[in-house]
């Protein structure tokens, strides 16, 4: 059975150098080009910026120093063509973002403040919303569990869709968050929790939103596949990836007809 193929990917470029993922993060101007490039020539269609780490043991940086990171990236990256995504918790950072030329927000707190909201609207910037139950990625160190289910995740989303349409934005994308189960959850939950969005991602459509997933890096090679070899068969409408190859290759790989 052929794989189905997502609308676009969303390639990672990291400027937060404690980024867990050190290949996907550019020190420079000359290696933010050449990875835009390679992103590019293998299938995104979005570059998404982030400038502050979720790596639990990162040092905890605010609003100014993200932006600080964050803007000559991104206008260079403009100045060169490129279709931009911001990766950010902030509404502030949302709202200098757009100013500066992003195309796109992938917002991965909470709640996003109404004058965020009307700038995404007023630019005709697509809006990426993340199940994130916790406040955000520095306040999930220190929160107790949350439940990981379907119905949690509609109850989430469910009003912020309708909060960013209101608002006027056109295009909304939901995130389902595969990454957000708390580290209490062994591997094994962890596992089956995950898998039990993707074989059920359709309930999610109700919320009448296009569906972005991340095909997460895991440590080990075939882990990595095999995750992102289910993100592609669950039928995301757009993937997340800090290794557009990978994903290049499962889609022309040869597989058995049934």
């Amino acid at each position: 059975m052929a794989l189905p193929r997502p609308r676009t990917l969303l390639g990672v470029i990291n400027i937060s150098p404690e980024s867990m993922v050190s290949d996907s993060v550019v020190t420079g101007e000359e290696q933010l080009l050449e990875r835009a490039a390679w992103l590019s020539a293998h299938g995104c269609g979005i570059l998404d910026l982030g400038a502050r780490s979720i790596t639990p043991t990162a040092a905890m940086i605010d609003d100014a120093e993200e932006q600080r990171r964050l803007l000559p990236p991104l206008r260079r990256l403009r100045q060169e063509g490129y279709r931009i995504s911001v990766d950010t918790w902030s509404s502030g950072t949302v709202q200098v973002a757009l100013e500066a030329g992003a195309t796109d927000i992938n917002f991965t707190g909470a709640a996003i403040s109404p004058e965020a909201l009307e700038a995404v609207a007023a630019a005709g910037a697509t809006l990426m919303l993340t199940y994130m139950p916790y406040g955000d990625a520095y306040r999930m160190r220190d929160a107790a569990p949350v439940p990981y289910r379907l119905q949690g995740l509609l109850d989430h989303l469910g009003p912020r869709v309708e909060q960013a349409r209101a608002a006027g934005v056109k295009e909304v994308i939901i995130d389902p968050n595969l990454g957000i189960i708390h580290p209490s959850t062994d591997d094994y939950g962890k596992v089956q929790l995950q898998n039990s969005v993707l074989w059920n991602l359709e309930k999610l459509r109700v919320l009448g939103c296009p569906i972005l997933l991340y095909a997460a890096r895991k440590p080990e090679r075939l882990a990595r596949i095999l995750f992102a070899s289910n993100v592609l068969f669950a039928g995301a409408d757009i993937i997340r990836t800090h290794h557009p190859d990978m994903i290049e290759a499962l889609l022309n790989a040869e597989t058995v007809e049934d």
